[in-house]
């Protein structure tokens, strides 16, 4: 639907950003935080430990084909929309953010699963940030 529109380059790259954001943000920065709130048993945290990135591949590549596919749809939406402004790209990002992720799939996690509301917020600022930060470097790199 958005051949010829979106540079594959440039959502690629942001694509490897934000899964570099997302390494950081739940491994050194707060990994200790969300393994609590997220109620992880420690043998399981054990157990990842000990398998070593050997384990981690699969997890690697989906999440990086899931953030392609997420910024080359942002990507078609800011361009559809005609949008200019880096700053306008991170507007884009931010409302895409509270209708599709904070309305929807975080804020569901609490009402239905249970998950406690720092959860949400740990989880719902990754994805504020990384919308904000998409939108803003797609129209800077169209």
């Amino acid at each position: 639907m958005f051949d010829g529109i979106v540079n594959f380059g440039s959502t690629a790259l942001i694509a490897v950003i934000l899964f570099i954001i997302g390494f950081l943000w739940y491994g050194p920065l707060f990994g200790k935080l969300w393994v609590k709130l997220s109620k992880i048993p420690a043998i399981e945290v054990a157990k990842a430990k000990k398998k070593g990135m050997s384990g981690m591949w699969k997890s690697i590549v989906l999440n990086l084909i899931g953030n392609f596919i997420l910024v080359y749809v942002l990507t078609g939406v800011i361009v559809l929309l005609g949008v200019t402004s880096p700053m306008q790209g991170a507007i884009v990002g931010f409302w895409i953010w509270l209708g599709f992720f904070a309305c929807t799939t975080l804020l569901n996690s609490v009402i239905l699963e249970g998950k406690p509301w720092g959860l949400f917020a740990l989880n719902g600022l990754y994805w504020l940030v990384c919308l904000k930060l998409a939108g803003f470097l797609t129209v800077v790199w169209s």
